[in-house]
């Protein structure tokens, strides 16, 4: 071997190992794909006969924090409509109307309520007052209304009694109709209290019966005033609405302040990851990158076409302007920096073990 031959192999030798064990460290990196999730999501559904399911899922934690569900009762005819310039907006805020439930029984028994309460009220009026005839004339009005109104609903009670021991119309719709016919005898009993009160005059505990009897009314209308609010669908948080071409799924909203990917990372590389370390998220169709950090790490082992991974969490609190929801990403990890010494034993280790 010439002489220059061997002065360049022992130069190259020598810088190769002060280069080795230089006390620099370099940085070193990991790659990795992952999913792009939005922070929180609430879905809208509808279910068998007429119910609505809500669920707000945060997943960062994979939780489902909230749920619930709008059930309405056998023969009440229910319907449900979106409100349409909400929708439009497709930004949504929290506190925003989704859409609207709207019960025909509910909105019955509250006119109901609304009538008594009318009634009742001009029964205390007609106790506080001596001219009490255009009062007496209006409950006879009234008794009337309900004798036609008992008259009407017992033909369509009988009607549907032979029906039914028939079975040519379902049970449900039977004990509608007969619950219609209950209703009517009592108010029936109603009225002619009514006008046996006012044409016979009153005492004071009637009047302070009176009185009490216009407080639970007012008290009942409250309660269903409030209960017909809560039947509407209202946004729990800000975010975006996508709409789902889905027969059971209305809508969905995003929560996009924050953005999760999670990221798949090889077991063999799993001593190299560590929370906090910050990872770069892109996409080769999208001219946009955000970076994030490993917020969790997951404890237990996935295995993808016999590979086995660690589940890993990044957050990105960044605004985005292409990056969406869905998207699969490029991961790039920064991690712990090494010198050269270090990053050439950890190749070899594996040879050697």
């Amino acid at each position: 071997m010439p002489k220059t031959t061997k002065v360049y192999i022992v130069a190259v030798v020598v810088i190769l190992l002060i280069i080795l064990f230089l006390p620099v460290k370099y940085p070193m990196s990991l790659t990795s794909k992952g999913k792009l999730l939005p922070h929180q999501t609430w879905i809208l559904t509808k279910g068998l006969e007429g119910r609505l399911f809500t669920s707000l899922t945060d997943n960062l934690s994979g939780v489902s924090t909230e749920f619930s569900i709008s059930e309405f009762e056998r023969g009440d005819p229910v319907q449900f409509k979106l409100n349409i310039p909400t929708i439009k907006k497709n930004s949504i805020s929290k506190g925003d109307t989704i859409g609207y439930v709207i019960s025909t029984q509910l909105e019955r028994e509250l006119e109901q309520l609304k009538g008594e309460l009318e009634s009742t009220r001009a029964l205390l009026k007609l106790q506080k007052s001596s001219e009490k005839e255009s009062i007496i004339e209006e409950e006879k009005r009234k008794l009337d209304f309900a004798e036609k109104e008992l008259e009407e609903q017992s033909k369509i009670y009988t009607r549907k009694l032979k029906l039914v021991e028939r079975d040519l119309i379902s049970r449900e719709e039977f004990e509608a109709d007969e619950a219609r016919y209950e209703l009517a005898k009592i108010n029936i009993n109603i009225a002619k209290e009514r006008l046996r009160t006012v044409e016979s005059g009153a005492k004071q505990e009637e009047i302070n019966l009176t009185n009490a009897q216009i407080n639970a009314l007012e008290n009942e209308i409250k309660v269903l005033k409030t209960k017909f609010v809560n039947n509407n669908i209202i946004s729990p948080i800000n975010g975006v609405l996508n709409r789902l071409f889905s027969s059971d799924t209305l809508l969905m909203v995003n929560d996009t302040s924050k953005l999760l990917a999670l990221m798949p990372v090889r077991w063999s590389d799993a001593q190299k990851l560590s929370l906090g370390q910050v990872v770069q998220i892109s996409n080769q169709d999208v001219n946009e990158i955000i970076s994030g950090k490993i917020i969790a790490i997951e404890n237990s082992v996935i295995s993808i076409n016999n590979t086995q991974y660690l589940l890993s969490t990044v957050l990105s609190d960044e605004k985005v302007r292409e990056l969406k929801p869905g998207l699969n990403v490029d991961c790039l990890i920064q991690c712990e920096s090494k010198t050269a010494y270090s990053i050439v034993t950890d190749f070899f280790s594996p040879i050697f073990n």
